[in-house]
């Protein structure tokens, strides 16, 4: 409740900037031990260290889903058939919990892709997120501002590419909705 209270947004822009440095030492140390060089890689720790923002700031409303979808398939008849009949607890939720929960979890599990898209791209256009050499639809858009009125191209192409892939999770996220559905069967 405390993470969802505040802006996902400015909680996002916090957490980006104050753990750059501790994640790079760490990331840095972890390439030493392991001999993983990539993670010591400037846009391989922007990555890891703004999608851990945007992670951050969103599992509270992933839980809450799935605790809410859990808990209102939990009393309907066909769990209380399975208890009533001797079902272990594990056998109800992989027949029955996880099948009927899946649906609604899947669906807010694309969306959440596009938004966290959405607000990487913010992030970036910003300044705060991926930095170049790396590639980020914000920070294209947030370069081409000044060319707007002679080469509109230059931001019309990252804006509607980050529009239509958006749009393409979220029809994603309805279809496997409607394939994994139980009660839509």
């Amino acid at each position: 409740d405390v993470l969802m209270a505040f802006p996902h947004l400015l909680l996002a822009i916090f957490v980006n900037a104050t753990v750059k440095v501790p994640v790079q030492e760490a990331l840095e140390g972890v390439a030493v031990r392991t001999g993983w060089r990539f993670l010591t890689d400037s846009v391989v720790i922007d990555y890891i260290i703004v999608f851990g923002a945007l992670s951050i700031v969103g599992w509270p409303g992933m839980a809450r889903l799935i605790r809410g979808q859990i808990l209102s398939l939990r009393s309907k008849d066909y769990v209380m058939a399975a208890r009533a009949l001797g079902i272990r607890t594990r056998g109800i939720l992989v027949r029955h919990l996880i099948p009927n929960a899946l649906g609604p979890i899947v669906v807010t599990v694309t969306v959440g892709f596009g938004g966290a898209m959405l607000a990487e791209s913010s992030l970036s256009y910003l300044g705060i997120g991926v930095q170049p050499p790396g590639a980020s639809w914000g920070r294209m858009i947030s370069e081409s501002l000044g060319r707007w009125r002679y080469a509109p191209h230059l931001v019309l192409a990252p804006g509607l590419t980050l529009a239509v892939v958006i749009f393409a999770f979220n029809f994603l996220g309805d279809g496997l909705n409607d394939a994994l559905n139980p009660r839509l069967r």
